[in-house]
């Protein structure tokens, strides 16, 4: 089995519903140029992504903050993130787990 591609774990970083920033990418996922990430998903998958502009704590700096706006784009990314799971035959969600992810968004499926 190989480890999950940038997409699989960004897309991952994205069903917490309290988001993910482009600081979280690169000390947590080791991923640099997350924006670019989270552009290409919403492009591959046709979905918008809820954007939070912050500054550092110091003020000298901003970065972006994401988050997942509904169960409908929720549903979309575990999808998503299933068929790339499939591809390097990781192990899927089970249907407890989606209906935990789901519950947390608002909206209706």
């Amino acid at each position: 089995m190989r480890k999950p591609t940038r997409q699989e774990r960004v897309a991952k970083a994205l069903l917490n519903p309290n988001g993910v920033s482009e600081r979280e990418m690169v000390f947590t996922l080791n991923i640099t140029s997350g924006r670019n990430e989270i552009n290409e998903i919403e492009h591959q998958l046709n979905i918008q992504f809820r954007r939070e502009w912050n500054k550092t704590s110091d003020g000298l700096g901003q970065y972006y903050k994401y988050y997942c706006p509904n169960k409908e784009t929720a549903l979309k990314l575990i999808k998503f993130i299933e068929r790339l799971t499939l591809m390097r035959k990781g192990t899927l969600f089970t249907p407890e787990n989606v209906k935990q992810i789901l519950n947390q968004f608002e909206g209706r499926l």
